[in-house]
């Protein structure tokens, strides 16, 4: 029986290095990306929320955890004037959907729409009486695609026949 040369040998060795560095990177990438094995956390439920000034899951303690405004917690725009949340009914409003009603004038209202990709939306004036005015956020679809899954909350306004002055408003919407 013979035995590898050492030529042989170190050309052996050196031909599984790139397999054997092939498999330690894939691994890690694999890990760092998620798909790792039972010592993984489970995910967060959707409705939890983290406090701002605790670390997120797996990040270093020692970094401060920077506050960030919630993207459904809109301003107005420019020249516009929030009304306050307590003259704003927004319970029948699907999730998702910024729940900011403001005014431009004592006429004209607003509130945020959710649309991009093969998306677009507009607000309806649905009902104006003398006790309230009810606003509907309607999504729809601009095309058959392919889409893209960009997410952009434009501004949208409704022109009511009477001044707002100090009736209540009612937020609905509509999502495909």
């Amino acid at each position: 029986m013979s035995t590898p040369s050492a030529t042989a040998r170190a050309t052996a060795s050196a031909a599984l290095r790139p397999v054997v560095l092939a498999a330690v990177l894939t691994t890690g990438v694999l890990l760092a990306a998620g798909c790792g094995g039972a010592g993984d956390e489970p995910p967060l439920p959707e409705s939890s929320t983290l406090p701002t000034d605790a670390p997120p899951p797996g990040s270093p303690s020692n970094r401060p955890v920077p506050a960030t405004p919630d993207p459904l917690v809109a301003r107005p725009p420019a020249g516009a004037t929030a009304l306050p949340a307590d003259r704003v009914d927004t319970s029948a409003l699907p999730p998702g959907l910024p729940t900011l009603v403001w005014t431009r004038d004592d006429r004209t209202i607003g509130a945020y729409g959710r649309g991009g990709g093969c998306t677009d939306a507009r607000l309806e004036v649905v009902e104006q009486g003398p006790e309230g005015v009810v606003l509907r956020v309607v999504q729809f679809t601009t095309g058959p695609g392919p889409c893209t899954r960009e997410l952009i909350y434009p501004p949208l306004e409704a022109t009511l026949d009477a001044p707002l002055g100090n009736r209540g408003v009612v937020l609905t919407g509509e999502v495909p």
